[in-house]
């Protein structure tokens, strides 16, 4: 049994900008959300998760952050946030925020004091050199330095130049960013979502990276990042930070670490802590990477799982605002998603969702001249840019689509009636029914959520197969992934003399419907979730 309530969570992630507009401006705000916490509700989520709300100049949209305590403008007040952390409560909803505390904007206190001159209060919170004293790269574009004419120095930023890196190993700035967390902390939030954490630290001699052979087009990605992330004393800073959070009750903190792909989850697993005190959670995004298939995607879990252990807990993923959706990666093939989906929700641990993933919403197509965001305006057509992922949320057929009565700051996915929650609601077999199905199953039985994974084989390699326990309460998860119909047996449950009772299927196979492990037959791109039942 669990103890801590993200042990077994699903969180639904919200880009604030895209999810509701309730002001007619075409961007979405916090009063949006606080319209659809019913809708949540139905979705038996534990919590959200909100992409930065904070002031920002938006160059990287709320990622560059000038004020980590005042909420901005364009998503609403301090006082809207109460509202909705009151509201989401009331519906036994979590609330997360996501904080960006690697970097902040060029137009925060601390940097407009720091650039000011080498010998102020605020002078060593960010990293400054006299020269360029290295090879790195930003993400963004272009180096990692950049002059400031004020301070006569090249401060570092991993990202864009209106992004200036924190230095992590100056206490004074520790200390700075631990008050804002307890800010929000002490107003009732319930955790936090950490962007880039395994990058807080740089090597303290700012040595070069070491060089990748080949050709890319982003810079960035043509060295191995051993000095600008993943440095040991990262450790040390977030066992700190979980040391300050534990102080309250029931808090979180789930980590985004940056890797090299497709993944990397010996690397990511170690940021929870060898002892459990580092963060609760950390993503590992090597599914998303993956080719749909049933060996590819067994051979990534399983070593997940082996990386997380047996007391840890594992973070499942597929989606989020920097990841093409789903739909769109298997290239519209619906029936793909939803096994993705049964495969994401049968996992042990904290599920991640990203809005209108429940409605099988594909990207948005943007065109060039509409990209609002840097990365892609810096590397197209190389890169795509993520506005497509970003695109609105789908509420009702007609005009504004039920997201904004103006005109909607992001283009909306073509054919979108189709994917409306309101005709949605109407279909008994659509998405959005066959994921809150899936979602109260999950909710109702204790051994999806927490029974230990064993991956099982089978005599196809087509079949993802694979139990989850708790003592003698088994289930069993089979996966077709092709897209041909199969008849496959389970050799371990013909020993152990097991049938297999029908709890949910893809194909409406009746529940209760009892199977033998010697042929289940099961359609092309089907999954069914079975009760193992003793024969002796």
């Amino acid at each position: 049994m669990t103890t801590n309530w993200w042990q077994d969570c699903v969180v639904y992630q919200i880009y604030p900008r895209s999810f509701q507009d309730s002001n007619g401006d075409g961007i979405g705000d916090i009063f949006g959300i606080i319209q659809r916490l019913d809708y949540l509700q139905s979705l038996m989520i534990d919590a959200i998760w909100l992409s930065p709300i904070f002031l920002s100049p938006m160059a990287d949209f709320g990622y560059d952050v000038s004020d980590y305590c005042t909420v901005d403008p364009v998503f609403g007040t301090e006082e809207d946030v109460l509202l909705l952390i009151n509201e989401a409560h009331k519906r036994n909803i979590r609330v997360l925020f996501d904080m960006v505390l690697n970097h902040t904007s060029i137009e925060h206190p601390w940097f407009i004091e720091s650039r000011q001159s080498r010998d102020n209060e605020k002078s060593n919170f960010y990293i400054w050199s006299d020269t360029i004293p290295n090879n790195w790269y930003a993400a963004f574009g272009g180096r990692a330095w950049t002059y400031d004419t004020n301070r006569k120095q090249y401060y570092l930023h991993s990202f864009l130049p209106q992004q200036p890196d924190l230095n992590w190993r100056n206490p004074k700035v520790v200390e700075a960013v631990f008050e804002q967390l307890a800010f929000w902390l002490d107003k009732g939030i319930d955790g936090f979502r950490l962007d880039v954490i395994n990058c807080i630290i740089k090597d303290e001699a700012l040595r070069n990276n070491p060089k990748i052979i080949g050709s890319r087009p982003r810079p960035y990605d043509m060295q191995r990042h051993i000095f600008d992330r993943n440095r040991p004393e990262s450790h040390q800073k977030l066992k700190m930070m979980r040391k300050f959070i534990d102080k309250y009750d029931q808090r979180m903190l789930v980590g985004e670490i940056l890797v090299e792909m497709p993944g990397e989850p010996e690397l990511a697993a170690s940021y929870l802590g060898l002892h459990h005190d580092e963060l609760h959670l950390c993503f590992d995004f090597s599914l998303a990477y993956t080719r749909f298939s049933a060996a590819r995607w067994k051979k990534v879990a399983k070593r997940w799982y082996e990386a997380v252990g047996k007391h840890r807990v594992p973070t499942w993923v597929l989606n989020n605002h920097d990841l093409p959706r789903i739909i769109s990666r298997l290239h519209g093939n619906e029936e793909k998603a939803r096994l993705a989906a049964m495969f994401l929700l049968t996992q042990r641990g904290a599920i991640f969702l990203y809005y209108g993933e429940e409605l099988g919403l594909p990207n948005s197509k943007i065109s060039r001249s509409a990209m609002h965001d840097p990365l892609g305006k810096r590397y197209w057509p190389f890169h795509s840019g993520r506005d497509p992922e970003r695109g609105p949320m789908i509420w009702n057929t007609g005009e504004g689509n039920g997201f904004t009565t103006g005109e909607s700051w992001l283009a909306f996915a073509k054919a979108a009636n189709r994917y409306s929650v309101e005709n949605q609601e109407l279909e008994t077999e659509s998405m959005l029914h066959f994921y809150r199905r899936l979602l109260a199953l999950r909710k109702e039985d204790e051994v999806l959520r927490n029974g230990l994974c064993s991956f099982v084989d089978t005599n196809n390699t087509h079949i993802l197969a694979y139990c989850r326990e708790i003592e003698a309460d088994q289930r069993l998860i089979v996966l077709n992934m092709s897209a041909k119909q199969i008849t496959c047996s389970i050799p371990m449950l013909q020993v152990k003399d097991m049938q297999c009772e029908i709890m949910f299927a893809t194909d409406g196979v009746r529940p209760e419907q009892i199977e033998s492990p010697h042929a289940i037959t099961i359609g092309g791109y089907q999954g069914r979730i079975y009760r193992l039942v003793d024969n002796r």
